[in-house]
């Protein structure tokens, strides 16, 4: 099997195999914070808000343990309130006051996107760490996500359901490890291709790219064990064939790819990025052909040393290519004399 230990050791330098204690930290602070503080800022504005009615939970890739290192650490934890959202329909108001809850501490950047309230922390003016907050109401036996920016036009309670998110990716990938090894593989591809993408909905997002290697997933082994290079290479290229191509005068002008969630609001993840621009979805197409290209040649050339640098394309930098073997000339034996 090609690249084994090369492999075993890149994906040891790749992934977060726990929480930092920093991370977990600043999430325990945070959730206090909410518990303590949330109620009474909801109160200052006439709404009647229990601790008790307040949950919060993981959800996303420290869900899943697909987490990968990065320059920026995130992490996302949703906040559940009972809350009738017709007599509130404005979601704006509500993470408002989620983010006057957290904005005390000086430490803290506390911004209200367009899913979520941000909180991040900075290092001598570089951010190093960020936990997004998803708001969400539950009314009448639904679960409705807070959707709009502080001052934006357009905002909706979104029907959700977090909790059967979370329960179907966990049951695809829990308890199979070289699934999950493959999706932060091809997390890591992303991250570096797009490293430098400052265009909104460009970069395929990881719930997408999650659900497609979950669909795509070609397991491999051998006598000698898991075999992460085939199955990558192979569950990429599945991957690829799930795009549906237009051509027009003999170029790609269009790469359409969907993946829609399995519970509500049943939307597709991949509707944001083919809204912005046919040509992200073109660029997506052709890097991951290039990267199934580069597999394909890691699988059928016979050098470890060659096929470690076709993986190095894909991978990155962090994957180290095992040394150039150099061929030893064959010593020829002396001829035996027969005596008769």
């Amino acid at each position: 099997m090609k690249l084994k230990k090369q492999f075993k050791d890149f994906y040891d330098e790749i992934c977060i195999h726990g929480e930092s204690e920093d991370l977990k930290e600043k999430r325990d602070t945070l959730q206090k914070d909410i518990e303590d503080k949330f109620p009474s800022e909801m109160k200052d504005h006439g709404i009647e808000l229990k601790k008790s009615d307040i949950e919060i939970f993981d959800q996303g890739s420290y869900k899943y343990s697909t987490t990968i290192k990065s320059s920026v650490i995130d992490r996302d934890v949703a906040v559940m309130i009972s809350l009738d959202i017709k007599e509130y329909p404005d979601p704006r108001r509500i993470k408002g006051y989620l983010r006057d809850a957290v904005n005390h501490v000086a430490t803290r950047t506390v911004k209200i996107k367009e899913p979520c309230v941000n909180v991040s922390y900075y290092e001598k003016g570089v951010e190093r760490m960020h936990i997004d907050l998803p708001l969400y109401a539950k009314t009448d036996d639904k679960v409705y996500l807070a959707r709009g920016k502080e001052f934006a036009e357009k905002y909706l309670w979104e029907i959700a359901d977090p909790k059967g998110l979370n329960d179907d990716l966990c049951g695809k990938i829990n308890k199979n490890e070289q699934l999950r090894r493959v999706i932060r593989y091809i997390k890591k591809w992303r991250n570096d291709k797009y490293e430098n993408s400052t265009l909104d909905h460009e970069v395929p997002p990881s719930i997408g790219l999650t659900y497609l290697a979950c669909d795509c997933f070609v397991s491999s082994a051998t006598s000698e064990g898991e075999d992460d290079l085939m199955a990558l290479q192979q569950t990429m290229s599945n991957m690829k064939s799930m795009f549906t191509l237009t051509y027009e005068d003999e170029k790609l002008v269009k790469a359409d790819i969907s993946r829609y969630l399995p519970v509500e609001p049943f939307t597709d993840v991949f509707q944001k990025m083919k809204d912005a621009s046919d040509s992200y979805g073109v660029t997506f197409y052709n890097r991951l052909s290039t990267a199934v290209q580069n597999l394909t040649d890691a699988v059928n050339v016979e050098s470890e040393h060659d096929a470690g640098n076709y993986v190095k394309k894909v991978l990155g930098e962090e994957f180290k290519v095992p040394a150039k073997q150099t061929s030893s000339p064959i010593p020829q034996n002396k001829k035996e004399h027969s005596f008769g």
